[in-house]
């Protein structure tokens, strides 16, 4: 976790990756923070890693960076929110297509929609639901 906090930009975009791929929830508050890294590289991996994690707490970070000056990071954003499956995505996504000029961007953004959709309405059934 060190070389994600202090490493080249080289070192802390693999150890992002590393951590995603080992699925250490641990990580997760550092790879948050790599979110807002300034290199591009970092925040495409950083936000996989995210997706990777299912990390539910990082939506709030990941929604702004549907709008990310990279392409690279607003593919990475779309993917994790389909790996998170958080139906609350659904109007960033919606607003970010419109503003979209990329086509492969859009696309990926317009699925994520379209997967996410599946989820909305679902609601969480507990114990106190049956008699």
């Amino acid at each position: 976790m060190q070389q994600l906090r202090l490493g080249t930009p080289e070192q802390r975009a693999d150890a992002a990756a590393f951590l995603g791929a080992q699925r250490v929830s641990s990580a997760i508050p550092v790879i948050r923070a790599a979110l807002r890294d300034t290199v591009p590289a970092v925040r495409a991996k950083a936000a996989w890693a995210v997706g990777m994690l299912r990390a539910k707490e990082a939506l709030r970070d990941l929604l702004p960076m549907l709008r990310d000056p990279s392409r690279r990071v607003r593919q990475q954003v779309s993917e994790a929110l389909i790996q998170i499956e958080e139906p609350e995505a659904i109007p960033a996504l919606r607003m970010a297509l419109q503003m979209e000029k990329d086509p492969w961007v859009h696309g990926d953004m317009q699925r994520a929609v379209q997967y996410l959709e599946q989820f909305q309405g679902d609601a969480e059934v507990n114990e106190s639901s049956f008699e």
